[in-house]
């Protein structure tokens, strides 16, 4: 009997340690204009926190510029759930040092949106810097938060890259929970697929964090962008929270990077059983909003929040339209955003279709009697399709009465 306790106890150590606390679901709400949906999505949620935009702090024609935003006070209120007032720093006010002018700004900015909350009845249970400091700055960043004075918990954001640095620690350590970034623009490299994170690196920067030894949280992506190129490839614009109207993409150079729900949900799913006590909560970006075009549903998001396997599949029929031929249509049976598939195999009973074509970014690269090949040319711009959503990829033109059978490949 102590052979086979000792045995037991031995193979349950082999495994990964089961995580014995709460990994709680919080999410920030970003939207600079509070409009009746954006309210609506406050007293909906139910998430465990909520983090609010609360002001921006850039430079701007060498002087500080300060942006207040203004929620719905009574939305706040009301959703019942601990808020915390986050203030964006952009990278131009530290590039050239923090000096005692920025830092005495900077303190009147925390002591004043710590004010103005409680003047609303909103008590701030956080106030949140969300700074992308250089890393060749850390340290003075550490300095500057030694110098903020603050009624409530100072909390930082921190990006992967920072971990990397001795001086990380001392800066993480004086935040009381400081939140992991791990999304950012991860561009299109060789004609990849193209997306917000990197589950390795992701992965590596929570190892890190761990190692670091400070609580942290992560932040995790919600929604879409569209990213512009200019002619030399640099970025010429970044649309993430909305497209603007009349924006003609199919002119331009372009890629959409996509929140992948599919991988995010299983990742979510090994960390509410694995992961260190250290990773107090995942915060999503951004709580979605009815009407958002780049941006979750709500009911997706939740079920990505309890890490649920998620059901994918396409569908690819031969539809006959009036015109006389058959359109080769994509049908997205998933769950969630799915990418387009890279290759659709068409075959049939017969000789040679008498004409075909490829529509959406989809080419025909292979003919021969009874079957064809449609590939995706340039996959960085197009994003994730929606669930239910119907995508005609070519056209054919068949002789009389051939059995159609049609395969969409799986993403490679």
């Amino acid at each position: 009997m102590r052979r086979l306790l000792f045995l037991t106890l031995l193979l349950a150590s082999c495994g990964r340690e089961v995580r014995q606390v709460p990994l709680p679901a919080q999410a920030y709400v970003w939207q600079r204009a509070w409009t009746p949906e954006v309210s609506a999505a406050v007293h909906a949620s139910r998430f465990d926190a909520l983090h609010v935009l609360a002001a921006e702090f850039s430079y701007k024609n060498d002087k500080p510029e300060i942006t207040v935003i203004t929620p719905d006070w009574r939305a706040l209120g009301d959703s019942g759930r601990p808020i915390s007032a986050v203030l964006r720093v952009h990278a131009s006010v530290g590039k050239n040092g923090w000096n005692e002018v920025l830092i005495q700004e900077m303190r009147r900015l925390c002591t004043d949106t710590v004010s103005r909350f409680k003047a609303r009845g909103v008590q701030v249970a956080e106030l949140q810097l969300d700074y992308d400091c250089a890393e060749s700055r850390l340290a003075e960043y550490a300095r500057l938060l030694g110098a903020l004075h603050s009624d409530v918990p100072l909390c930082i954001t921190a990006l992967p890259a920072w971990l990397r640095h001795d001086s990380a620690k001392n800066l993480l350590s004086l935040s009381p929970g400081y939140v992991l970034q791990v999304h950012s623009l991860h561009l299109p490299k060789n004609g990849g697929l193209t997306g917000l994170m990197d589950l390795n690196e992701t992965r590596a920067a929570v190892e890190r964090a761990e190692q670091i030894g400070v609580p942290f949280r992560v932040a995790l992506p919600t929604y879409s962008c569209v990213v512009e190129f200019a002619d030399d490839g640099r970025v010429r614009e970044v649309h993430g929270e909305d497209m603007p109207a009349g924006l003609a993409l199919s002119a331009r150079n372009y890629a959409v990077l996509d929140s992948d729900a599919y991988a995010l949900s299983a990742l979510v799913a090994d960390w509410r059983a694995h992961a260190s006590p250290l990773m107090q909560a995942i915060i999503w970006y951004r709580l979605p909003v009815s009407g958002d075009r780049l941006n979750w549903s709500a009911g997706l998001l939740t079920k990505v929040t309890v890490g649920e396997t998620l059901k994918r599949g396409w569908v690819a029929v031969i539809l006959p339209n009036k015109e006389g031929h058959c359109e080769i249509v994509l049908q997205q049976k998933g769950e969630a955003p799915d990418d387009l598939p890279r290759e659709v195999l068409v075959s049939w009973q017969g000789g040679e279709a008498e004409g075909c074509d490829g529509l959406r970014g989809y080419k025909v690269t292979k003919q021969a009697p009874g079957s064809l090949t449609l590939k995706l040319e340039q996959p960085p711009r197009f994003g994730r399709v929606q669930p239910e959503q119907q995508i005609v990829a070519g056209w054919l033109r068949l002789p009389e009465g051939p059995e159609v059978k049609i395969a969409a490949l799986p993403i490679r």
